[in-house]
């Protein structure tokens, strides 16, 4: 008997709504990259390498698990699966995977933190 795996409605709109909020750009910090400054911009940044400095964007901050922010991220959703070490501010939603690791403040409607992160610092939960 052959079983196909399959994806309930729950997790196929959970899906459909995280691609739009990822939106039509994104900008990619690569893997094994090193990067130091600033980034402001309005469409999604993907950090899988390591930044130093603050990320203001409007859109999406996603750090993948390879991914290294040394600095405060202002964003309107973050998705940690990786390493943050600073504030998040000004969130709508922030998530931090079972694999991710954040060192900082968290100041945001929605907080989701799974079992085995790691979260160093103080939950704000803000309107």
């Amino acid at each position: 008997m052959l079983f196909r795996k399959t994806k309930n409605a729950a997790a196929q709109k959970e899906e459909i709504e995280l691609a739009q909020e990822i939106g039509p750009a994104v900008t990619v910090i690569a893997p094994g990259t090193r990067f130091k400054g600033m980034i402001t911009g309005e469409d999604t940044v993907r950090i899988s390498g390591t930044f130093q400095g603050d990320v203001d964007c409007r859109r999406m901050v996603w750090v993948d698990r390879s991914g290294c922010v040394n600095g405060s991220v202002t964003a309107r959703r973050v998705i940690i699966e990786g390493e943050v070490n600073g504030d998040i501010k000004n969130a709508d939603r922030v998530e931090i995977r079972s694999n991710g690791r954040m060192v900082g403040n968290i100041y945001a409607a929605n907080i989701t933190i799974d079992q085995g992160c790691i979260f160093d610092g103080e939950a704000r939960i803000t309107r």
